[in-house]
């Protein structure tokens, strides 16, 4: 814990805003993170968060969920999807205009960047894998006072630019750390352990396979019946635990013996620090789960926007970190064998650290010396990939400064006074 959880008598009492993406379960886990290492300092925006937030400040915005007027028009709830995402950035200006944040942390959203640009806020973008070059993104990452990566660097693409790499700062592990220590066989005191009945126990080899939360009515990852039972015929002397995905209906009279469903659970950590094998989507939340414990990894990475699930199996599996399977496995054998070669590359590529240092960094970042020298360096590199992006010049957009200098610095925000 940073800074005792107490604000300094002489720190800045502007809040640090944490803007928390609404797909995807690694957001809002990562936001956590971060937060509790200074709560008294971090505000969590975002949709869905009430109880879901470990008692952290939060700003529970109205729900924004991506509709195009076609299909809400054709649903016949045009009017109100529309009111619905007005209301959600209504809100988040409401909350800039009110508490006149030190620092916006984006996680991820190129319109939050736009919005807190208009704003006058200066900002943190949280960049994930994949092919993020159009040019609404790298504006967000130029214009941001720094871009923080939740993986490492080692895991960055081969196609990243050297400027947004300069730009970046890499935490490994960041919604790990002490909620996998606390979730270590042994350890009693951890509170983020899950209760004792609903983690197995290790009689066989344990498979765990991770599936993911619904959003927007679909499920990120999960397996129908005749697939699961076919793992579970392969692997006889494995017990196979599934989390995420309750037993399909099909299964439940004929559901193999060595064949577990424990539906959707508050808490990974307990599960995969009991398993030998841990199977599942590409995320770097699951990634980061499974690097914090050491354990072998089967990666399936899924279909998302801009590849951001290929690319990361594409470096893992340079790495020889992983097995990736981009289908169901056809042998469950042979694919369990190759994974038990693997392990310690992908712990190596943990820091149980991450979520302090970014916390630090994020304090320092809104409290201390602002970036406006490092940041110089990034303007003819982001106008050579604009300019790559669109075909065309935009030099316009580009008049001899960089993107961070482009925001309007706001009459009574002065600069920030330095953290004890």
């Amino acid at each position: 814990m940073i800074y005792n959880g107490k604000k300094s008598q002489t720190a800045d009492n502007r809040p640090i805003g944490i803007y928390v993406d609404r797909h995807g379960e690694g957001h809002r886990r990562r936001a956590i993170a971060i937060a509790r290492q200074a709560p008294d300092y971090f505000t969590l925006l975002g949709s869905g968060l009430r109880g879901r937030s470990e008692a952290l400040p939060i700003v529970d915005l109205p729900d924004a969920a991506p509709c195009s007027l076609s299909a809400a028009a054709a649903s016949g709830a045009g009017g109100t999807v529309f009111s619905d995402r007005q209301r959600h950035f209504q809100r988040l200006a409401d909350w800039i205009d009110t508490a006149n944040p030190a620092l916006l942390v984006i996680d991820s959203c190129v319109e939050v960047a736009s919005l807190a640009r208009i704003k006058g806020v200066p900002t943190a973008f949280m960049r994930l894998s994949g092919r993020r070059n159009d040019p609404a993104h790298l504006r967000a990452f130029a214009g941001a006072e720094a871009v923080l990566c939740p993986f490492h660097p080692l895991l960055e693409a081969e196609a990243t630019p050297q400027w947004l790499r300069a730009h970046s700062r890499y935490f490994p592990g960041l919604t790990q750390g002490e909620t996998m220590q606390a979730a270590k066989p042994g350890n009693s005191a951890g509170r983020y352990r899950s209760p004792a009945n609903t983690v197995p126990a290790r009689q066989k080899p344990l498979l765990l396979l991770v599936t993911g939360q619904e959003s927007g009515g679909k499920r990120h990852m999960s397996a129908e019946a005749g697939p699961l039972s076919q793992a579970a015929r392969a692997l006889p002397d494995w017990q196979i635990h599934i989390i995420g995905q309750n037993c399909p209906h099909s299964l439940q009279a004929v559901c193999p013996a060595n064949l577990h469903f424990h539906g959707w659970v508050d808490s990974i950590e307990s599960f995969i620090c009991r398993a030998d094998i841990v199977a599942g989507a590409a995320s770097d939340c699951l990634i980061s789960a499974v690097a914090a414990a050491g354990k072998p990894f089967i990666c399936m990475p899924q279909q998302r926007p801009f590849d951001e699930q290929y690319e990361k199996a594409e470096r893992l599996a340079g790495l020889r970190a992983a097995t990736i399977c981009r289908k169901w496995p056809g042998n469950w054998q042979k694919t369990v064998r190759k994974a038990l070669q693997h392990g310690a590359v992908l712990a190596a590529l943990h820091d149980d650290n991450a979520a302090a240092g970014a916390a630090e960094f994020l304090l320092s970042l809104a409290y201390g010396r602002r970036q406006e020298q490092h940041n110089l360096l990034l303007s003819s590199g982001l106008t050579a990939a604009l300019n790559s992006a669109n075909g065309e010049s935009r030099n316009s957009f580009l008049p001899g400064r960089p993107a961070i200098l482009w925001r309007r610095q706001a009459a009574k925000t002065g600069r920030p006074r330095q953290a004890a």
